[in-house]
């Protein structure tokens, strides 16, 4: 299941893409075990989707952010520079979707994850 999500998530099909990144929020909510092994990878491909011009795509990809935050909390501390970085770039778009989408999960960040490094985080990214 997790590797069809990760194969839509690589197809240039904006449709499939959206449904990957749905069915991995419905995943981070009932099946976190099966996502952790995969964690890093998992992010990885969310942040090329967040990055991604298609302003549907890219907000599906950040509220996968958002729910991944909320869910995995601390076990997300481990790839909070890496998510901080792109949705901070997100944040300073002119378009409102997008800047809310980024501020969205930049807020699940802050409320679930380790103070310090989210702090660190902001600071680093903020930086670049």
């Amino acid at each position: 299941m997790l590797w069809k999500l990760l194969t839509f998530l690589s197809l240039n099909c904006r449709e499939k893409k959206i449904e990957g990144l749905t069915s991995l929020r419905a995943m981070v909510q009932n099946h976190m075990d099966i996502l952790m092994p995969k964690l890093h990878d998992i992010c990885l491909a969310i942040i090329n989707e967040v990055k991604n011009l298609r302003s549907a795509v890219s907000c599906a990809a950040m509220a996968t952010l958002g729910d991944m935050y909320v869910h995995l909390q601390r076990a997300m501390d481990s790839e909070v520079e890496g998510t901080a970085r792109v949705l901070l770039h997100k944040a300073s778009e002119a378009n409102t979707f997008i800047r809310q989408g980024a501020n969205f999960a930049l807020g699940h960040m802050v409320q679930s994850c380790t103070p310090t490094r989210v702090m660190n985080a902001l600071l680093v990214g903020g930086l670049r």
